[in-house]
């Protein structure tokens, strides 16, 4: 059963937590240019030619990989090095996200 609100005039908290954390510079956009950027600045750019960052929600970095070799070579040697150098990246910057988890997806 849902509750009506005694005051229609009331702002979901949500909503509320929302704005201020935006006004805050803390908005999710704001998490995503922080973390795309970090991994331009600590990717070599090689391998940053054949990558492309896509998504970044809770503590996930999504990234797009032009081919199976390379997938398979970040996965399996480099994804803790640049989990490592990320977020040592973000911290340097003041930035208030963690990044947990990177997945490399094929093109």
């Amino acid at each position: 059963m849902r509750h009506r609100r005694s005051n229609p005039e009331a702002v979901p908290l949500k909503e509320l937590l929302g704005r201020v954390l935006q006004k805050a510079g803390h908005s999710r956009s704001a998490e995503h240019q922080a973390v795309f950027s970090a991994w331009e600045e600590i990717v070599p750019e090689t391998i940053q030619e054949r990558t492309r960052p896509v998504s970044y929600r809770n503590g996930k970095l999504i990234v797009v990989v032009e081919s199976a070799p390379l997938m398979n070579e970040l996965f399996s040697f480099r994804q803790g090095e640049f989990l490592h150098l990320i977020n040592h990246y973000l911290q340097k910057q003041s930035v208030m996200t963690t990044v947990q988890s990177i997945d490399f997806r094929r093109k």
